[in-house]
C-alpha cells in the first residue's frame, strides 16, 4: 500500500521580505474590483456545495439546421453526379450518410450544448476534445464572489468527518483569501490561483455532429471520470430526445459491438438454467488501468469480457 511522506509547511521559491517585481509578472490585468463595472460578475455566487451531480445543467443550444436530410442526401450522391437544373430534391437516401460510409458531411452540421454547474476539473477534461469548440466562464474576467458555488464527489461528501471537516476548513480558507485578495485590488486573473479546482462554472461545447458521435462513443464510457460521463450522457439525451433517429447511431463504444468474447460455448448454453443474452450482446471496451467490474452497470462489463487490458499497469481493489 502506498504510503505518502509527512507533509511539511510550504516554504516559498523567494523570501518573505523580497516582494520585487517584473515587469512581466507585475499585477496589471485589466479585471479587478476597482474596474468592475457591476456586469463582470458571476452568476454562481450562492454559497452553495453541490454534492455528486447535483445541480449539473445541460441545454441544446443550437440543434441540426433545418436543410440536414437534404445536405446529408447530396453529400451520399455526390460521388455519382446530381442534375441541378432537372434533378429532384427526392431526400430519401440522407440516413445512408449515418449508417456508415464517408461521413464528412456529418460535419457540417454543428450542435451546441450549454452547460452550468460543472467544476473547473470537469470542463478541464471537455475541452481536450481536438476538432470542437469551446466558450467558457473566465476566472480572469469575472469576480467569481463572496461564496462561488463548489461541487463536492459523493466520495467527500460520504467521508468520515475528519475529512470532510478537513474540505470544509480548505474551501472556506480558499473563499476567504480569493475575497481579501479581490478587496485589496489584486487583480480577477491573479486572485483566481487560491479557489478549488471544484468552483462550478458554464461553458458553451460547439460539435460537428460527427465528432460528438466519436466523442460520445469514448467519453460516455464509465471509465472516465463520473462528472464529465454524467455531462456526455446528459448531452447525448436531450439531442435524441429532440432527434430520435439520432438513438442507434450515439452509442458508447461498447454498445457498438456484437457479442462478447467469453460466450460460452453452445453445449455450455443448452446446459445453463438461465441464459442471459444481454450480457453475452457486446464486449467490453473499456480502456482503464482497474477493474471494470463495480464500476460498469452494462450486463457485459466483465474482465473476461473486455477487448484491452493493460499488460503493464493495472489497479487491482484490495
Amino acid at each position: 500500500m502506498f504510503s505518502p511522506r509527512v507533509p511539511k509547511p510550504y516554504v516559498g521559491s523567494r523570501n518573505w521580505g523580497d516582494q520585487s517585481e517584473t515587469d512581466l509578472l507585475r499585477d496589471v490585468a485589466f479585471n479587478r474590483h476597482s474596474m468592475n463595472d457591476g456586469m463582470h460578475v458571476s452568476p454562481y455566487d450562492n454559497d452553495t456545495v453541490q454534492v455528486g451531480d447535483d445541480g449539473i445543467t445541460v441545454r441544446l443550444v443550437q440543434g441540426l439546421n433545418p436543410e440536414f436530410e437534404k445536405v446529408l442526401s447530396r453529400a451520399t450522391r455526390a460521388t455519382i453526379g446530381i442534375d441541378l437544373i432537372g434533378g429532384s430534391n427526392d431526400t430519401r437516401d440522407w440516413e445512408e450518410m449515418l449508417r456508415g460510409g464517408l461521413q464528412t458531411a456529418l460535419e457540417s452540421q454543428v450542435i451546441v450544448f450549454e452547460v452550468s454547474g460543472v467544476s473547473r476539473a470537469c470542463t478541464h477534461q471537455i475541452v481536450r476534445t481536438r476538432k470542437a469548440a469551446f466558450h467558457q466562464q473566465s476566472m480572469r474576467a469575472s469576480f467569481y464572489g463572496s461564496g462561488p458555488e463548489q461541487r463536492w464527489p459523493e466520495s467527500i461528501w460520504n467521508a468520515n468527518d475528519d475529512v470532510r471537516n478537513l474540505w470544509t476548513q480548505a474551501v472556506e480558507a480558499c473563499r476567504r483569501a480569493y475575497v481579501a485578495a479581490c478587496q485589496a485590488d489584486v487583480s480577477y486573473q491573479d486572485a483566481r490561483y487560491i479557489l478549488p479546482e471544484g468552483t462550478t462554472n458554464y461553458i458553451m461545447m460547439e460539435y460537428p455532429l460527427r465528432e460528438f458521435i466519436n466523442v460520445y462513443a469514448y467519453r460516455g464510457c464509465s471509465m472516465f471520470q463520473w462528472e464529465i460521463v454524467t455531462v456526455m450522457r446528459m448531452a447525448r439525451e436531450i439531442l435524441v430526445e429532440q432527434y430520435d433517429f439520432l438513438d442507434p447511431y450515439i452509442k458508447i463504444s461498447c454498445e457498438k459491438t456484437k457479442g462478447a468474447l467469453d460466450t460460452p460455448p453452445k453445449e455450455t448454453i443448452d446446459e445453463m438454467a438461465v441464459y442471459d443474452e444481454e450480457a453475452y450482446a457486446h464486449h467490453c471496451t473499456f480502456q482503464g488501468w482497474e477493474s471494470v467490474e463495480g464500476q460498469c452497470p452494462f450486463a457485459w462489463a466483465r474482465e473476461s469480457n473486455r477487448s484491452f487490458r493493460s499488460e503493464r499497469f493495472r489497479i487491482e481493489r484490495k
